[in-house]
């Protein structure tokens, strides 16, 4: 199972098929072609101010290398590492660049595929309206906030206190 985020566009959208197809759907996790062609992933997903930082990592580290005269083993492993991060932080730079151009987050799935999550998130949108939506409660289950006695940081009493 994998986390899905789904974005609703600019100025929401109307509780249509229509709709529904300007939503956008993000997987969290590792990104493999994002990892692999970075220089092109990047502007593909109007992630600008990450294709700047990214290229200006790669400048400073091929200048590294060359002032240090590091071997060809050496290189190649300094140069994946922004390759790295741009993999492992893809969808948190699309989430964001999203957000830039007005999307905003109004659901997190849990499901094997998108269109498994998408198919959970619509099948609760399409049928009621935020009017319609029943506001957060606590469960029956929960109890009310109750500070901790004095001597107890955080869970853990310290040492030799009364008891």
């Amino acid at each position: 199972m994998r986390n899905w985020t789904i974005f609703e566009p600019p100025g929401g959208a109307e509780r249509t098929l229509d709709g529904a197809a300007r939503f956008v759907t993000l997987r969290d996790g590792f990104s493999k072609i994002a990892f692999l062609v970075p220089i092109l992933w990047l502007p593909f997903r109007r992630c600008w101010l990450a294709l700047a930082v990214y290229v200006a990592v790669q400048a400073i580290l091929a200048l590294i290398v060359s002032a240090l005269g590091l071997s060809q083993g050496v290189a190649l492993v300094l140069s994946a590492l922004p390759n790295v991060a741009v993999g492992l932080e893809a969808s948190w730079l699309r989430s964001r660049a999203l957000e830039k151009r007005g999307y905003r987050s109004v659901a997190t799935v849990l499901a094997r595929s998108a269109e498994e999550a998408e198919a959970v998130f619509f099948r609760e949108w399409l049928i009621t309206t935020p009017e319609e939506r029943p506001a957060p409660s606590a469960s029956a289950g929960s109890a009310p906030y109750r500070p901790a006695p004095p001597g107890v940081l955080g869970v853990f009493p310290q040492p030799r206190a009364a008891r």
